[in-house]
């Protein structure tokens, strides 16, 4: 057994379904010379504890085995510890998994046995790390950028704050987890089509562009407490402070990554139109939207 890897089961893997495929990695890995300690994480249990039990044990690479769910369940406190990351997926959802260019099941031992390292940027939400995105649904909640202005919808919308983004339809990251900045999006919700007396006669929506925003840092505040989803966990609140962690988390990927190259998030941000913060220069570029309208509500602070 080497004793600087160990291997972290989420709690569905007990289920018998999963025998033959674990029982194949777990072969693979000692063949590779890479077999460590198995950990299972439980529902009363914190995976805090049970990581942080196995580097005092000399473990200096922590496999999370599962899905992406597994991943986001120990991406609140893993960056804070001296590892590297790696990761076997083994059930769906696997869209960090593509991303990264890691294959399902088995054939994931050979990218962990490859070591090929990456330090990730981790976005953070007061005092909580996160490796994907913060959402809130259905919001008139304000955001303050670096203190220079802020934004909101007009009426309802999503806001988004992407570090590493789901898969776009180029196959690439929506944004990229190694250029230093957080991507936020808002998205104006549909309006609803004009009623006539027939509905075949009812006016089509129009498009509803979304508008796209690098920055570092910045603060969510809402009149209202509103729930933000952060890598898939609920938290509660009228304000949150956000910002980014540069090449914070040591990741093992493979040659086959997927993010975005460094300069393509700038380009695809113009595209869609409206406030892109440049980098390097700390002003403020204007790009018109081509959808009839920007759907955001904007007020500069001198």
């Amino acid at each position: 057994m080497n004793r600087l890897y160990a291997y972290l089961y989420d709690d569905f893997l007990s289920d018998r379904s999963f025998e033959k495929t674990l029982a194949n990695i777990e072969t693979r890995v000692s063949v590779l010379g890479i077999q460590g300690r198995i950990a299972r994480l439980a529902i009363f249990r914190s995976p805090r504890e049970l990581v942080q039990g196995l580097v005092r044990e000399g473990a200096e690479t922590i496999v999370v085995v599962g899905n992406d769910r597994t991943l986001q369940k120990t991406m609140w406190f893993l960056p804070d510890l001296p590892v590297t990351v790696g990761y076997i997926p083994v059930s769906e959802p696997c869209r960090i998994a593509d991303i990264l260019g890691i294959p399902f099941g088995e054939a994931a031992c050979d990218v962990l046995a490859a070591r090929r390292i990456e330090c990730l940027d981790v976005g953070r939400l007061n005092d909580r790390y996160f490796l994907t995105e913060c959402r809130i649904e259905s919001t008139r909640a304000c955001v303050d950028i670096e203190g220079r202005f802020r934004i909101s919808p007009q009426r309802l919308g999503n806001i988004i704050i992407r570090n590493l983004g789901t898969p776009s339809s180029y196959g690439t990251s929506s944004a990229n987890a190694a250029d230093g900045w957080l991507e936020i999006i808002i998205q104006p919700l549909a309006i609803e089509a004009k009623k006539h007396r027939f509905p075949f006669f009812s006016d089509p929506e129009p498009p509803r562009p979304e508008t796209a925003l690098l920055l570092q840092e910045g603060m969510i505040f809402s009149d209202d407490p509103v729930d933000i989803v952060i890598d898939g966990q609920k938290l509660n609140g009228f304000s949150f402070s956000f910002g980014i962690t540069p090449k914070r988390l040591k990741f093992i990927t493979s040659r086959n990554r997927r993010l975005l190259p460094r300069d393509a998030d700038l380009k695809k941000t113009a595209n869609l139109g409206t406030f892109t913060r440049a980098r390097g220069d700390g002003g403020l570029h204007i790009f018109p939207g081509t959808g009839g309208g920007t759907g955001i509500r904007a007020s500069l602070r001198c």
